[in-house]
């Protein structure tokens, strides 16, 4: 583990400061490869500056990937001031950032081998796929852009041999969205955006849904689901009146946020996430869970137009009925029936990565649904998997997701076992957005991969990392894969139950 790991030095380090300025052109000179002159120019003065802050305090810099990921940063950018792209240096810039953090501070970084071997099985199939798919460059396009958004994911999971990891992850996840839910909350309730842009926090044209700073406001909700859960155990084990007040705050425009995008598919979501979240709850927490609950929907009640309740209570009349109650449900049974078909075409492997587009339009003229053109999406994570890659990829899939959420149980297990209730709690909580996020994506497609990847592989190695936090903890037996130099753990304060 590497938190305080070493002392802080009185005299200046020649040879740390040398390693960074090295680091640091390194980083430049790729970006210089990779992204254009441009690029080597503006980020000159703020990578030193990255290199200089991330090598001394790493979770600064895992903090500010999450951070990018999560929130679209670089496209919105990109889009708004025309700037060059953050992506494409995230990737070395990490890697020499991990390289230099052992130069100077020998600190291994953690590796992340299960989720490797997860990922890399995973691109071999997507790849393997072109060499049947209808249009196999589609194919080939895809497997590269996920081969790039898996190289991020392990980067990130480097980081995570810090015992504040989890923490850094959690808070670094929901405050950028509820700074976006704010924002868009602020343009529904009073006014456009006062700077005039409004990337992070965009409202569907017509409708005025809230779909933050992505396109389709179902994709939003989706990340919304995955941060609701991580604020609540913020305000449910809060300690003092000033945490309690500000993670009320943060908890309730999170909530508010999800109302605004309309998205029925992140409630069903969030409702399978709240109740992962509640088995760590004591008995207060339950009561306090239920207050919560109910001044929720009373607010809701109160505040939602007509038009917003009808929205939502769609979904029982959808269920009952047996049929589509407006055109997005009908467009969403229309995808589900082609990709049905399309699997009974293709059971084993599918139609290959990216290929269901092609196959779509035909398969809705001959069935008579409604018709949307060619570039119409499966509208589920599960049926694509299960169309693309058939039921090889889809079984794949939901063994790494089903690992990935007994894992996080299990790390709480081992918290608990060294008397690290919080931590167990913040565990429980991951595993509550993992659940939701992945519930959402029921009724969404693979639009945001790379943050899709990142939580999956953070879930599939929260065991590990967990067992690599307390290794040295006198409670434990086991030994952790990875050598570390003995140093007392500061566990997080035990909460008394109930």
């Amino acid at each position: 583990m590497s938190d305080a790991t070493h002392t802080p030095n009185r005299r200046i380090d020649w040879r740390g400061a040398l390693v960074i300025l090295i680091s640091g052109l390194c980083a430049l000179g790729l970006a210089y490869v990779l992204a254009g002159r441009t690029t080597l120019m503006l980020a000159l003065p703020v990578a030193l500056l990255i290199f200089t802050v991330g090598i001394r305090f790493p979770m600064i810099a895992l903090a500010g990937l999450i951070a990018l990921i999560i929130s679209n940063a670089s496209d919105n950018l990109i889009e708004a001031y025309d700037i060059p792209s953050l992506a494409k240096i995230t990737a070395p810039g990490l890697f020499v950032l991990l390289l230099a953090r052992y130069a100077i501070y020998r600190d291994l970084p953690y590796v992340p081998r299960v989720t490797i071997c997860c990922l890399a099985i995973i691109f071999a199939v997507k790849l393997v796929s072109a060499t049947y798919a209808l249009r196999w460059s589609v194919s080939v396009h895809d497997s590269i852009e996920f081969f790039k958004d898996a190289v991020v994911a392990i980067l990130a999971l480097a980081f995570m041999n810090n015992r504040r990891g989890f923490d850094t992850v959690a808070l670094a996840a929901t405050l950028p969205i509820f700074l976006i839910c704010s924002l868009g909350l602020y343009q529904l309730a009073i006014a456009p955006s006062p700077t005039g842009f409004s990337g992070f926090a965009r409202l569907t044209e017509g409708s005025g849904r809230l779909s933050g700073m992505l396109i389709d406001p179902n994709f939003f909700a989706a990340i919304v689901v995955f941060t609701i859960p991580l604020g609540l155990f913020y305000l449910l084990n809060a300690r003092g009146p000033v945490a309690m007040v500000t993670w009320t705050i943060i908890s309730g425009v999170l909530i508010a946020g999800l109302l605004a995008t309309q998205s029925r598919g992140a409630l069903i979501g969030l409702a399978l996430g709240l109740i992962v979240l509640s088995t760590s709850f004591t008995r207060k927490q339950f009561l306090a869970a239920g207050m919560i609950g109910v001044l929720v929907v009373m607010l809701a009640g109160a505040v939602a137009s007509d038009e917003l309740i009808e929205r939502f209570t769609s979904i029982l009349s959808t269920a009952t009925e047996g049929e589509a109650q407006d055109t997005s449900t009908e467009g969403r049974l229309a995808s589900w029936t082609v990709a049905y078909n399309l699997f009974n075409e293709h059971p084993w492997f599918g139609v290959g990565q990216g290929n269901f587009k092609a196959y779509y339009q035909n398969g809705a003229l001959d069935d008579g649904l409604i018709f949307r053109g060619e570039g119409r999406s499966t509208h589920s994570l599960y049926l694509e998997l299960l169309t693309e890659l058939g039921l090889v990829g889809l079984m794949m899939f939901l063994g790494i997701a089903a690992m990935g959420a007994v894992n996080f149980f299990r790390a709480a297990a081992v918290a608990r076992s060294v008397g690290d209730e919080l931590m167990a709690r913040r565990l429980i909580a991951f595993c509550g957005g993992f659940v939701g996020y992945l519930a959402a994506m029921t009724f969404l497609q693979d639009g945001i991969p790379r943050f899709l990847w990142y939580v999956v592989s953070l879930a599939v190695e929260s065991y590990m990392i967990t067992r690599c936090i307390y290794a040295d903890h006198p409670a434990l037996k086991f030994r952790t894969r990875r050598v570390t130099a003995p140093y007392p753990v500061e566990t997080d304060s035990v909460i008394p139950p109930g």
